[in-house]
């Protein structure tokens, strides 16, 4: 069975971190797509926000080391999870979200100052 979506992006806010029980650290990011139709020669924009969040201690703490401000263009490859909790007036909500948790998913800056930095 195969569970993969990759995302290109743009950061909605800094990425938060934080430390869970275990002392292990997770980081969540907000990254949002578009698409766009065209109709009688005008253009539609759609944007889709995606909620991220990181597992895989390698790529959390290159977040740490890095500043991925707000606007920032990424690669996201990882697993897509569904979740639900209730909201305070008792209501369950469900939610999806792309999880970053095994080696082989990751987290990649596409912007060029940043490529220029990793020579």
């Amino acid at each position: 069975m195969l569970n993969k979506v990759q995302l290109i992006g743009f950061t909605g806010a800094d990425a938060e971190i934080r430390t869970v029980s275990g002392g292990k650290k997770v980081a969540t990011l907000r990254v949002a797509t578009n698409r766009y139709t065209k109709k009688d020669g005008d253009r539609k924009d759609y944007t889709t926000w995606h909620q991220v969040e990181i597992w895989n201690q390698g790529t959390v703490g290159w977040l740490e080391g890095r500043h991925l401000p707000k606007g920032s263009k990424v690669f996201v490859e990882g697993e897509i999870r569904h979740d639900r909790y209730t909201d305070q007036s008792g209501q369950e909500r469900f939610f999806s979200k792309v999880v970053v948790a095994t080696p082989q998913h990751e987290l990649k800056s596409l912007d060029r100052q940043e490529a220029a930095d990793e020579d």
